[in-house]
């Protein structure tokens, strides 16, 4: 039996996930997650804490000279900003990835000096043009040794094509084997600067942006950094799925194809056939969504189970058969290879059509995992023994 293929827009949509939590009144999460490729975006507002200096550049002239451009404005954030905000996430970083492990700065623009109407900026390039590469953690170490005389740190870049001011990058790719790249950013979006004039009567809105991508969301070491943060991912990660399943369970319940649908998308060993009987079962002895949802979980396991045995058969067969092939003549050699490929194909999962037994056996094994006490009625041709049999093998999944 040939497998059901899903619509390419269910298909696309089953390897895509986003959604985003707010986690209090200024730092939200978005994860993005598409086949082998998770994104997670921690943002915090930064403009409810700290002020900024806002003063006029001299991009007027200065753009007409250089090739990249530069903001018509330049800015100062308050030095409070990294020492409470991005100095913390070294600890973070290190204590869940390695102490050995360091955030390459790619992106800084130092205030050094007496006051605001007296000061010079340093840049991370004036170290890279000596070939020494600028780390976050030697920034710090900089910035505590030399506190009296930095004043803030200003816009060190503008990226006209996004609209965004950055004021600090940084990062390290390949961070473990299943995360990427680890990115920290300071900067204001031009295009969010009504906002911010709005609710915080502020010209440019700072904002704190930590992106992490990895392979899959779920990454331990992800997980464990989230936690560090004061995140609490499991309590996000629980109401969505709890949302989410409650929603499903309604809409299943409102209509047999979308409860077809779920099954098959789901637990995609079960075929046409066993979808059916299911249906069929669960309609006439009017069984709720979550005795369907375990019943699924149930006989998906058998026969997962069910194909690996008789796969197993098959390869000790073909290995039997091996011992007497070197005896046999070259016609009867022949005939055994044709036996052997056979017997070597894979056993195709969804092919193996479930009996009306098993799918009543898991009937039951659901309703009394789920503390329903209901007397359930099956078709004459199934019988009892055979249910009690098949109950006994689903109680070991």
């Amino acid at each position: 039996m040939r497998k059901r293929r899903l619509s390419s827009a269910v298909s696309e949509n089953a390897q895509k996930e986003k959604f985003r939590a707010i986690i209090d009144n200024v730092t939200s999460l978005t994860m993005y997650n598409e086949n082998k490729r998770a994104i997670c975006i921690i943002r915090k507002d930064l403009a409810k804490d700290y002020e900024i200096e806002v003063d006029a550049s001299e991009a007027p002239v200065l753009n007409k000279l250089m090739s990249e451009p530069e903001p018509y404005e330049t800015s100062m954030a308050e030095i409070k900003i990294l020492q409470q905000e991005i100095f913390p996430l070294i600890d973070s970083f290190k204590a869940v990835f390695g102490e050995e492990k360091e955030l390459k700065l790619h992106a800084i623009k130092l205030a050094i000096g007496g006051s605001i109407n007296d000061y010079v900026t340093i840049q991370e390039r004036d170290l890279e043009k000596f070939d020494v590469n600028p780390t976050l953690t030697g920034l710090r170490d900089f910035v505590k040794e030399n506190n009296d005389s930095i004043l803030g740190f200003l816009d060190s870049e503008y990226v006209s094509e996004e609209g965004n001011v950055i004021y600090l990058s940084c990062g390290k790719k390949n961070v473990t084997d299943n995360i990427y790249s680890f990115k920290i950013k300071i900067l204001a979006s031009m295009q969010q600067r009504s906002y911010f004039l709005q609710q915080e009567h502020k010209y440019y809105g700072l904002q704190l942006f930590i992106m992490i991508e990895s392979k899959k969301p779920n990454d331990d070491k992800l997980l464990d950094f989230l936690k560090e943060l004061g995140i609490d991912w499991e309590l996000i990660f629980f109401r969505r799925r709890l949302a989410i399943h409650d929603w499903t369970e309604i809409e299943c319940e409102r209509n047999s194809d979308s409860l077809k649908n779920f099954i098959r998308a789901k637990y995609n060993n079960l075929n046409y056939f066993d979808i059916n009987n299911i249906i069929r079962l669960i309609s006439k002895n009017e069984l709720p969504f979550k005795v369907v949802d375990k019943m699924g979980s149930l006989l998906y396991k058998m026969k997962s189970e069910r194909a690996l045995q008789i796969q197993e058969k098959k390869f000790d067969k073909s290995r039997y058969q091996e011992g007497i092939y070197l005896n046999n003549s070259i016609e009867n050699r022949t005939y055994e290879n044709r036996t052997n490929n056979d017997n070597s194909r894979v056993i195709d999962e969804y092919s193996l059509t479930l009996k009306k037994a098993e799918i009543a056996a898991a009937a039951n094994i659901a309703c009394a995992y789920l503390g329903i006490q209901k007397e359930i009625t099956f078709d004459r041709d199934i019988s009892i023994d055979d249910i009690l049999k098949y109950q006994e093998e689903l109680t070991n999944f």
